[in-house]
């Protein structure tokens, strides 16, 4: 019985069903292209992310370049702007020193009495009066400007000087006009003024030391109370901020 057994021949094996394997080579063939649809959308996608990485290093060194030619052009035009400033300062400069030599040429000291000057005094509302005598050329003084001046200062009605920068060598009066560094009549008498132009200024007690007498150190009286001043002043230039007194202390 088992012998028989051995000797059996085994059954054939069961055929597969009718299309299995066009179906399996459908499924095959379907894969493939799957594969290749995917092998190829990530070749579009790297190319896309390299051309989009390409045109932002473009762009960054685009924006760089554009960048350092605008810093490029701001430092430029600001050297060109300092360069002729410094131009125009130095011009000034030497202009005012032009300016201030003549003026000591032509008065070596301060005169004694106040020169006869031509024109109608302008009077102001504060009851302070002005005659300008030699019109200026450069810029107008206005409030916080600080300006070099020359002056002769006199007490009216015995037309007794009190002082001028002529007899101090010639050298100018800094003042920064507003600032209360000076008498109201001078702060108010000088704005306007351009810069080259010579005015004489007539102020009132009220606008100068009022009723007190002012007096050197020795105790003398220079400026007797309720002194109306009368005043020639020339502004020469614009300056650096002063840290002086005023004109006849």
């Amino acid at each position: 019985m088992t012998q028989t057994m051995k000797n059996q021949t085994p059954p054939p094996s069961r055929p597969g069903r009718p299309g299995q394997r066009q179906q399996e080579r459908l499924q095959r063939k379907q894969r493939r292209q799957r594969r290749l649809v995917l092998l190829f959308s990530g070749l579009v996608a790297l190319a896309i992310l390299i051309a989009a990485l390409t045109w932002a290093l473009m762009a960054a060194r685009q924006s760089s370049e554009a960048a350092a030619h605008a810093d490029a052009t701001a430092t430029a035009a600001a050297n060109a702007v300092t360069v002729n400033a410094t131009q125009t300062a130095n011009a000034a400069n030497v202009q005012a020193t032009a300016d201030v030599q003549s003026l000591i040429k032509a008065n070596p000291k301060g005169p004694d009495t106040p020169p006869k000057v031509d024109g109608t005094p302008t009077k102001t509302a504060s009851g302070l009066q002005y005659v300008i005598i030699k019109p200026g050329t450069g810029g107008a003084v206005q409030s916080g400007s600080t300006v070099a001046f020359e002056y002769t200062g006199w007490i009216q009605g015995s037309n007794k000087k009190f002082d001028s920068s002529y007899d101090h060598g010639g050298q100018p009066f800094a003042v920064t006009v507003g600032q209360n560094q000076v008498i109201k009549g001078w702060d108010e008498g000088v704005t306007g003024m351009k810069i080259g132009e010579t005015r004489r200024l007539i102020i009132p007690s009220s606008l100068a030391y009022g009723d007190k007498d002012q007096k050197d150190q020795s105790g003398k009286v220079i400026i007797p109370g309720k002194a109306t001043l009368i005043f020639d002043v020339t502004a020469v230039s614009f300056t650096q901020p002063p840290a002086q007194q005023q004109p006849g202390q």
